[in-house]
């Protein structure tokens, strides 16, 4: 279903690919804890890139404690001149930091490609693709694409699979998410200038980031989406946030609901009745969980809001089911 990318033996192969030499256009961004045994998959990706804009590689590595440094290290040597580590003595994340951010603001491109040390790229014209994109479409913030998803027994399956012709997602489609909340992470690649413009509560409340960013680079205009598959999320990785968070799936949706207020506060009215659409389907989530559980005042009590809240579910059966 994909093959992994070969790598250039020596980065001056890389540089002479470079058309735009005279300043650094692209910043490749990786967050990195603990995931020795997928990193190299992921700078691979990064090295295997064939563009005429110039690239950086940032990788942020939040104080690992399994190996995974010392690859950095190795990497770092013989990439020198495209490879920059940012290497964390104490962990970030466990003291509340969002590590995107916090690994962006070493990033010097215009433009950053994001990907998690866990996941990893395919297509070796993937940046080349999307920065033409963006280039060309001075309105849009975010390019995104399909990915395959791989799970820990090589099982593979599409990941937002929108279609198979490009096309720009509308931002009320992009509040409500392809099937589940967000696009891949790792196929984003977006204006560096919407990490200044990420509200307060981004950095306090935000339960995962990755909804969040693609919700404010969408805004107002959408995302543009390319149908060739660029890059593999893993999934039920060792490390990766599905598993960690398994069994905070609960409080993370009542955090969810909690902040639509505040997305309401960030975004035009127009777009208020699809985010209280949103919020809907939260409830909803909310609701299986406590039947599940046999939480049965939680459950009485999300049973009200969904009735209070009728007339979102009709609304969404009839203008977006199908695209669910």
């Amino acid at each position: 279903m994909f093959d992994k990318l070969i790598v250039p033996n020596d980065q001056h192969e890389i540089i002479n690919k470079w058309k735009y030499k005279e300043e650094i256009y692209i910043s490749c961004v990786c967050t990195v804890f603990n995931q020795k045994d997928y990193i190299r998959d992921t700078i691979d990706g990064f090295l295997a890139q064939e563009t005429e804009y110039r690239f950086e590689i940032i990788i942020h590595d939040d104080a690992s404690t399994d190996g995974t440094r010392d690859i950095l290290l190795e990497y770092e040597k013989k990439y020198s001149l495209i490879i920059k580590l940012v290497l964390q003595e104490e962990n970030q994340y466990s003291q509340g930091r969002r590590i995107f951010p916090l690994a962006v603001e070493n990033a010097t491109g215009e433009y950053i490609a994001l990907c998690e040390g866990d996941d990893f790229w395919v297509d070796k014209h993937k940046l080349q693709k999307q920065v033409v994109e963006l280039e060309k479409n001075k309105n849009i913030n975010l390019v995104i694409s399909k990915a395959i998803s791989l799970y820990p027994d090589d099982i593979t399956s599409y990941f937002c699979d929108l279609g198979n012709e490009r096309k720009v997602i509308p931002f009320e489609e992009c509040i409500l998410g392809p099937k589940k909340d967000f696009f891949p992470t790792a196929s984003f690649f977006l204006r560096k200038k919407i990490f200044d413009e990420l509200p307060d509560w981004f950095y306090t409340d935000a339960p995962v980031g990755d909804y969040y960013i693609q919700l404010f680079a969408a805004k107002y205009n959408g995302v543009i989406y390319l149908p060739e598959v660029t890059t593999v999320y893993r999934r039920d990785t060792v490390g990766s946030w599905s598993v960690s968070n398994k069994n905070n799936y609960m409080k993370d949706l009542k955090k969810r609901i909690s902040l639509i207020n505040a997305i309401l506060l960030d975004v035009n009215d127009k777009y208020r009745q699809v985010i209280l659409i949103k919020r809907m389907l939260y409830y909803i989530n909310l609701f299986d969980l406590y039947k599940k559980e046999k939480m049965f005042l939680c459950f009485m009590n999300v049973t009200f809001k969904l009735l209070l809240n009728l007339k979102y579910i009709f609304i969404y059966i009839k203008k977006y089911k199908k695209r669910a």
